[in-house]
C-alpha cells in the first residue's frame, strides 16, 4: 500500500495504454484458436481421423487450454491494471506489479527531475496517441513507463510541479 506525505495530493494516476493490454491478449489467443482450428478440422484431414474416437481427448485438450488461458490474460490484466505512475505535488511513484505476489514501488521528488522526455515510435503509436515517457533525475534511476496515453499532459504536468523548471520556461 501506498502512503502519502501530510498535506500530499496526487495529481494523476497513469496507465499504460489500452492498446498494449489488446496486444497481449491477441498474442495469448493465437495458439488457443489455432488449437480449436485443428481440432475442429480433424474429422476433415485425408487420412481417416475418427472424429468419434478423439472427442473426448479433444475436449479435454480444450477445456485445459481455455482455462490455461483464461488464466494468462487474467495475469496480463493484473499486470496491466496494477502498474502504474502516480504523480502528487510533491513526487512520483513508479509501481510496477511482477506477477500476482511481487510489487516493486519507487519514487523520486520533483525537486530531483532534471528532465522529461516523450517518445512516439512507430504509426500505431501516432495514430493512437501514445507511446514512452522517461524522467531523468539527478544521480538517481531513470523512470521510464511505456505505452501511455495524454504525454504531452503528463509531461507538462510534471514540469510545472517540478521546482527547477518554474524559474526557466521552456521556449
Amino acid at each position: 500500500m501506498i502512503t502519502l506525505h501530510e498535506n500530499e495530493t496526487i495529481l494523476a494516476v497513469v496507465h499504460k495504454h489500452w492498446f498494449s493490454l489488446l496486444r497481449q491478449m491477441v498474442i495469448y489467443a493465437i495458439p488457443f484458436l489455432l488449437l480449436a482450428f485443428l481440432l475442429f478440422f480433424a474429422s476433415a484431414l485425408p487420412f481417416g481421423l475418427d472424429f468419434e474416437a478423439i472427442l473426448p481427448f479433444s475436449q479435454f485438450l480444450s477445456a485445459l487450454t481455455l482455462f490455461i488461458l483464461i488464466l494468462v490474460l487474467f495475469l496480463a490484466w493484473t499486470d496491466y491494471y496494477l502498474d502504474m505512475w502516480i504523480i502528487s505535488n510533491e513526487r512520483i511513484i513508479d509501481v510496477e506489479q511482477e506477477g500476482l505476489f511481487s510489487r516493486e514501488v519507487a519514487d523520486i521528488p520533483l525537486s530531483h527531475v532534471q528532465d522529461v522526455t516523450i517518445e512516439i515510435t512507430g504509426p500505431i503509436q501516432t495514430f493512437l496517441r501514445f507511446g514512452t515517457i522517461r524522467i531523468q533525475t539527478a544521480g538517481e534511476r531513470e523512470f521510464t513507463i511505456d505505452e501511455i496515453p495524454e504525454l504531452n499532459r503528463i509531461k507538462e504536468l510534471v514540469l510545472a510541479k517540478t521546482p527547477s523548471h518554474d524559474h526557466f520556461p521552456h521556449m
